[in-house]
């Protein structure tokens, strides 16, 4: 007895963001950068060049929503079937309803729903949570959803961040398969002890949101990009000879890796590393960017549609993100 992805689904807002934009109004220094423009440098440190942002309004449940009925549609299911919606998300609409709530209602579904509180781990945090439910059979059917708008929480003068970050949600549905060869196999971690490499100090109850605090930008994210590459990898790594050892299968056996699009530079280090043909490493950072949870999903809905994933190929998805976490899934696509 397993779990079956039925159905995938994405969403990306129509604004793109170019570098040349984001250097015009940032105030990046091209005599600090060896004279380079931001273009010029991001294409060489970390891959970006362009990213999509949602627009004033729009808000994390209405890419959700979006991502949630295109992956219905591809099931050929409808809400009213759905009994289960686990949305993954740091950047809800409002500090309360969440933001799964609101899909469920724009849905016009009456399926129980579950926000999960996970940044670039969340399609596979959101993963476990209603593989576990599925399991207990109480619930048959799920809605599986990673969403974030992340272009909220950058500084406008941090043309790092927002060369590296964009705006995206996606999905699968989630079915009850009494088929054990039909599953999702999952393995995760976390290293709690280095939260701080990503950090949005104010806003939460240690530091509540103040006039103080917004002046200060508190309310933006901060990182340590330098010791997030080298931790990456390896996170990437273990997580993936996790997962194989887990679905008894090796890494010849991977037809193709859809990894969460942290950065072009960890994605060449970690296949670097594994030793695995590029040209079998899908990656969308370069014209999507970071876009958090969302990341593995989006590739993946993006990848079928485009023809890259036939009946029988074996899929390995790693990730790692904020928290410190790590995770990855091993899936046998399965048509019909």
């Amino acid at each position: 007895m397993g779990t079956r992805i039925v159905g995938t689904g994405s969403s990306l807002p129509p604004r793109v963001l170019t570098n040349h934009e984001i250097e015009a109004r940032s105030g990046y220094d091209r005599a600090g950068h060896r004279g380079l423009s931001l273009d010029e440098w991001a294409r060489s440190h970390h891959g970006g060049r362009l990213r999509h942002v949602a627009e004033p309004g729009r808000a994390t449940s209405d890419l959700a929503t979006e991502a949630a009925g295109r992956a219905l549609s591809d099931a050929g299911r409808t809400a009213a079937e759905i009994d289960l919606i686990v949305l993954s998300t740091f950047t809800g609409d409002h500090r309360l309803p969440q933001a799964a709530g609101q899909v469920q209602r724009n849905l016009g579904s009456v399926a129980k729903f579950i926000q999960v509180d996970s940044a670039c781990t969340g399609f596979i945090d959101a993963l476990l949570v209603a593989q576990s439910l599925l399991e207990t059979r109480r619930y048959r059917l799920a809605l599986v959803l990673a969403a974030d708008v992340t272009s909220m929480l950058s500084d406008p003068r941090d043309w790092l961040a927002q060369s590296v970050f964009g705006d995206a949600a996606g999905g699968v549905v989630l079915a009850w398969d009494d088929d054990p060869a039909r599953t999702v196999h999952l393995s995760t971690g976390s290293d709690g002890d280095l939260g701080d490499y990503v950090l949005v100090p104010a806003g939460g109850s240690r530091e509540p949101l103040s006039v103080e605090a917004l002046r200060a930008g508190r309310h933006h994210w901060r990182f340590r990009f330098s010791e997030i590459t080298a931790w990456a990898t390896d996170r990437m790594l273990l997580a993936t000879h996790d997962v194989l050892a887990t679905a008894g299968i090796g890494l010849a056996d991977i037809a193709l890796i859809v990894p969460h699009q942290a950065s072009l530079r960890i994605i060449e280090g970690y296949a670097a590393a594994l030793d695995y043909p590029r040209e079998r490493i899908l990656t969308t950072f370069c014209e999507l960017g970071n876009v958090s949870g969302a990341s593995i999903p989006l590739s993946l809905d993006l990848a079928r549609r485009a023809g890259c994933v036939r009946d029988g190929d074996w899929l390995l998805m790693p990730a790692v993100g904020a928290g410190m976490a790590w995770g990855a899934a091993a899936y046998r696509w399965t048509a019909g």
